[in-house]
Formats: C-alpha cells, structure tokens, sequence
C-alpha cells in the first residue's frame, strides 16, 4: 500500500507516495515538531515540549519529557507500538536548535510481519 508523503507535493498531477516506514516516519516528525494546540481541527495534537522555556528544557527531568514524547506518539502514531524515546546527541548546529534531539524506536507491521522503526529528531 502506498501513503501520502510529506510535505504535500503534487508531481505530473499526483500526490508524491511513500512506504509505509516513511509515513510513519514523516507522521511522528510532524507530531514532535507541531505545538499542542497548533492543528484547529485537533486541538490536542502535537506535544508540550514546546510550552516549555529554552532554560526550563535543562533544568525539567527528562524522564518527564520522554513520557510526554511517548505519550503523544502512542496516540497519534498508532501505526507504531513498544515505543521507546531516548535522547541522543545533537549534530544539527543550525541557530534555531533547541539543542535537543530524540530517537523514536519501536515496532510496526506490515503485511503481518513485525518490523523494526528507528529514527532520530532534531527538536527545534
């Protein structure tokens, strides 16, 4: 089965697809990267690291982060399950990093076979 890739970009008339990992991929990333609130039609969506002040980031448990990251994954991305958050070290420089990135792990199928997903987010 073929999904929508994001962003939306229409080529020679069509939607550009993606894999199934792909999605999953390009969902949690909008998930991650979108304020609670920011999405009108689901005012839930998103997730609340980004209510937090640059300096409160340092000093919040990061326990609590990495349940609120799971937490909104396991809602929104139920394509995904056993899913695990950890940080990891950021390789983006760029001015607008919050100096954060997490790795998504955990487990999808596809055509009844479990498959194995990882990716990592630069927050920010």
């Amino acid at each position: 089965m073929d999904y929508l890739a994001l962003p939306f970009v229409v080529r020679d008339g069509y939607l550009d697809r993606c894999s199934l990992q792909e999605s999953i991929t390009y969902s949690v990333g909008l998930l991650l990267s979108t304020r609670r609130g920011g999405m009108p039609f689901e005012p839930d969506f998103g997730c609340d690291i980004w209510e937090k002040e640059y300096s409160d980031l340092y000093a919040a448990s990061k326990a609590d982060i990495r349940a609120s990251l799971r937490n909104a994954i396991n809602k929104y991305e139920e394509r995904l399950y056993n899913v695990s958050v950890s940080f990891v070290s950021v390789e983006d420089n760029a001015p607008h990093s919050l100096g954060l990135a997490v790795k998504v792990s955990g487990s999808y199928k596809e055509a009844g076979e479990e498959k194995n997903f990882e990716a990592n987010y630069v927050l920010g």
